[in-house]
């Protein structure tokens, strides 16, 4: 391999140009943005007088002047706090006509010779003495809506051919501080939606059971994870008066916001369910049909809702659209999936009958509810978790609830490899302790 290096001494513009843009990248200010690069045109680009205008959100040919610089203005850019047009344009003064306002009218370069603008009805002061003006537009979707307009006092300044060298100049500034401009309007809006986000999450989690209850005969653990801040899982339990209590895990479509919402809608439905048939079909009938009202415009509701009777270990359920549950039973008696009867999931058909399915748990078995974010859960190379994966880890454990939900969890971590989840995930583990099944 052979090569010459050019030496970059002999050519001192390189060097600038490259330390100017350097530096500018890790800029993240407009105003600081358009100070650095705008002490450089003072050097540059000398000129009598320098004046910036927009025009963005204002009707016809209005505008507003963001600067008005002084050759020694100009050159001095760069010291002290720079002028922020953002913060301040509400208190801007508007114009309209005048030479800049025939100026912008026109959106195309303009070189004016044989200037005189004494008389000018907003800028005359200033314009007294010019004799030259340089106007080079700056594109935002196909319209000028910012000018950097440059004066000068003598014939000696700028010729047609320097337009277009100024036109490239002040447009990639132009872009830079633009882009500049639409990043720090993302970060604020993100900000503002994360807030959004957390409130909605805090409420949802609110929502949740805030402790585990008291159902005689049954040793419960439960995990509720959420792909983004808020989620479309949910699971209850409900007290009923004859001693028999509810469980309920569900999983809206999608997640995020929105799912969080119609979750939220389907805890209000249920906890205001007051029928004295408290049957699951009857429970998740009532639901469906006011999810159904609702329009949830292409959402809904897979729900696993289930009656226990803590006086014999009866469990009744319904199902819709949802994962059948996983039995353990105890010691070596393996992992088994109670494939049931179901019916489509809530919110989508009027007038759905769901069915229903009993088992009678004996003493030590456990049943596992869960939403699909686990079983759907992939690893690097596009292998999903799936039922196989759940069963497998609930073969190693002991049954108990604390342990099915610690046995999931590090069996998933082991598949995909990292904390984060593509979905939403909850796991409802239920098991009849050993000393309740004299009755059974």
């Amino acid at each position: 391999m052979h090569y010459r290096r050019v030496d970059n001494s002999a050519y001192p513009e390189i060097d600038e140009l490259n330390t100017l843009f350097r530096v500018g990248s890790t800029i993240e200010r407009p105003s600081l943005m358009l100070q650095h690069f705008g002490a450089w045109f003072g050097r540059n680009r000398p000129t009598d007088l320098f004046i910036s205008v927009a025009r963005r959100d204002l009707p016809g040919n209005q505008y507003k002047v963001t600067r008005l610089l002084s050759r020694l203005e100009r050159e001095r850019v760069g010291e002290g706090e720079p002028a922020n047009p953002w913060r301040d344009w509400e208190s801007l003064p508007i114009y309209e006509g005048g030479l800049i306002g025939e100026v912008i009218a026109r959106d195309e370069p303009q070189l004016l010779l044989d200037l005189d603008a004494g008389d000018d009805p907003h800028f005359g002061e200033h314009l007294a003495g010019m004799k030259k003006m340089m106007a080079i537009p700056q594109y935002h979707e196909g319209k000028a809506l910012n000018w950097a307009l440059s004066f000068y006092a003598d014939d000696a300044g700028p010729q047609p051919d320097d337009l277009a060298g100024a036109l490239m100049d002040t447009s990639l500034l132009g872009m830079a501080t633009r882009n500049l401009v639409s990043k720090r309007q993302a970060e604020q809006l993100n900000r503002a939606l994360t807030s959004q986000f957390e409130q909605i999450a805090n409420i949802q989690r609110s929502l949740l059971p805030q402790k585990l209850p008291a159902i005689p005969g049954l040793d419960i653990a439960t995990s509720y994870l959420t792909s983004d801040r808020a989620g479309g899982d949910y699971y209850d339990f409900f007290p009923f008066p004859d001693g028999t209590w509810g469980i309920l895990i569900a999983d809206v479509s999608g997640h995020g916001p929105a799912a969080a919402t119609v979750m939220a809608m389907l805890r209000a439905i249920l906890h205001c369910y007051a029928d004295d048939d408290r049957s699951p079909a009857s429970v998740m009938r009532f639901a469906n049909d006011k999810l159904v009202a609702s329009n949830l415009d292409g959402s809904f509701v897979t729900a696993f809702f289930a009656v226990y009777d803590p006086s014999d270990g009866t469990l009744v359920w319904s199902r819709c659209g949802h994962n059948p549950p996983l039995l353990k039973r105890p010691a070596s008696g393996g992992v088994t999936s109670l494939e049931t009867a179901g019916v489509p999931p809530l919110g989508i058909l009027p007038g759905m009958q769901p069915e229903q399915d009993r088992i009678q748990l004996a003493p030590d078995e456990t049943v596992v509810l869960y939403t699909d974010g686990i079983t759907e859960a992939f690893d690097d190379v596009g292998v999903m978790f799936g039922v196989d994966g759940l069963t497998d880890a609930l073969e190693t454990c002991s049954g108990h609830p604390d342990c099915v939900v610690d046995t999931i969890h590090a069996a998933l971590y082991r598949h995909t490899g990292v904390m984060e989840r593509d979905d939403d995930q909850t796991l409802v583990a239920l098991q009849r302790r050993p000393d309740e099944g004299t009755n059974a």
